[in-house]
């Protein structure tokens, strides 16, 4: 009882940003993943467990391609060691060895992407940021590190108000930091060097799905002539979308807007609360990976390079299904 307590927790917590950033998400997924089946006693354990806390974690946090791309390997690799016949210790041993290894993996990119990032950023820069991002944080404490004296604009971020949370981090890391309104970031602009965000998830087109609100200042800029850069690593490309796919989009609760007393004031009135929106590529200048700073257009070279092409993707749902069927 204590885990399937533990799990809904943790899915309210995905589905409705209590979990701020993408790379946070797939560690506590992960780990969660993890703690499951250090439990199992048998290989038929091991497969339900994926089979049931595998799809609503992705339901939970559809755009965090960090997490569908990690799970998506773990289930390949319990379908490689069923059909090899291999103990379920054994399973058990190369599957939270798979975890470990892809979360030090993830972890080690962020700090590749902070020493590059770091290098794009000048002295007495002002940079704007959006939301809560653990990669930007990264690459704004290595340009500090390096001497540059940085101040840093950031919207509220809402619904949810990640922004906050990333403007306490930074004011306890002693950086100038200017917390505004989301409706105010055209008029904010005009004092802005660079914008620096991170991403939940970037598509086969370069573009770029993140926090709702961070479209509208890509397009600020893009008018303003600032330049507009992305830290993610190559773990975040949606390959799905290289198979004509979509990132899901999708909405946090109105009582994150509003109170229980105000929606009922409103009557039949529609509140809606997008969480994450897609910038166009064309509004971005370069996505800076831990392989290097590349323009969005280059993306699906990155992918060919690593991945082959086409890269060969299953779906989460054919690979659930095949595992049950192992």
């Amino acid at each position: 009882m204590e885990a399937y307590e533990d799990f809904h927790k943790l899915v309210s917590d995905l589905r409705d940003g209590r979990i701020f950033g993408s790379t946070e998400a797939a560690e506590k997924a992960l780990l969660f993943i993890k703690n499951q089946i250090s439990s199992c006693e048998t290989v038929k354990e091991i497969k339900n467990t994926l089979i049931s806390y595998v799809p609503p974690l992705i339901k939970a946090r559809p755009t965090s391609a960090l997490t569908v791309n990690c799970l998506r390997e773990v289930i390949e690799l319990t379908i490689d060691c069923i059909k090899k016949k291999l103990s379920s210790n054994e399973i058990k041993e190369k599957i939270c060895n798979k975890i470990d290894q892809m979360l030090k993996e993830a972890h080690e990119s962020v700090e590749v992407i902070a020493e590059i990032g770091a290098k794009r950023i000048r002295d007495g820069d002002t940079i704007l940021t959006n939301t809560y991002s653990y990669t930007v944080l990264k690459v704004l404490e290595k340009a500090k590190e390096e001497g540059k004296n940085i101040s840093v604009f950031i919207p509220e971020s809402r619904p949810g108000g990640e922004g906050i949370d990333m403007a306490v981090e930074l004011y306890k890391r002693k950086f100038p930091v200017t917390l505004f309104v989301d409706s105010a970031v055209r008029y904010m602009m005009k004092e802005v060097d660079l914008v620096l965000i991170g991403a939940e998830a970037i598509a086969a087109n370069g573009a770029v799905v993140n926090k709702i609100g961070t479209s509208m200042i890509a397009l600020a800029a893009h008018e303003a002539r600032v330049r507009v850069f992305v830290a993610a690593g190559t773990y975040k490309f949606s390959l799905e979308t290289f198979l004509g796919e979509v990132v899901e989009l999708t909405y946090r609760r109105p009582e994150v807007l509003l109170s229980s007393h105000e929606l009922r004031a409103l009557g039949n009135v529609k509140v809606l609360c997008p969480a994450f929106d897609v910038t166009p590529p064309e509004y971005i200048d370069a996505i800076i990976t831990e392989r290097g700073v590349f323009a969005p257009q280059a993306v699906p070279l990155i992918v060919r390079e690593i991945f082959g092409w086409p890269p060969l993707v299953k779906d989460i749902g054919m690979l659930i299904n095949e595992l049950k069927r192992c």
